[in-house]
């Protein structure tokens, strides 16, 4: 992967998330992120589209839950207004009740 990108902000995103979150990048086409997630060791990620956001987080117990800082911009209405629901997913450290993550 030699393409260069951006100033690195998804990087640290994705070094700064809690093991085995669910990161949510900007598009389906999740074959860079899942490959950037690689290079820099953190294969615990959980790479999803946008989609991921509508229903993807149902019945599940999530242990962290990142919004690439690029991705607002290209969901649907219906995607960004999932998102607070999809943060309720979400375990607080050292705690296996569900609540609001932090990421």
């Amino acid at each position: 992967m030699s393409e260069i990108r951006g100033s690195g902000r998804t990087t640290q995103q994705m070094l700064s998330a809690r093991e085995g979150s669910v990161f949510v990048w900007v598009n389906h086409d999740t074959l860079y992120a899942k490959k950037l997630a690689a290079r820099i060791g953190r294969t615990d990620l959980e790479i999803v589209g946008p989609q991921w956001l509508e229903n993807g987080w149902i019945g599940r117990s999530l242990s962290g839950l990142v919004i690439d800082h690029a991705a607002r911009q290209f969901m649907t209405a219906t995607q960004r207004e999932s998102i607070s629901r999809a943060y309720d997913r979400v375990r607080p450290v050292g705690s296996a009740e569900i609540g609001r993550g932090m990421e």
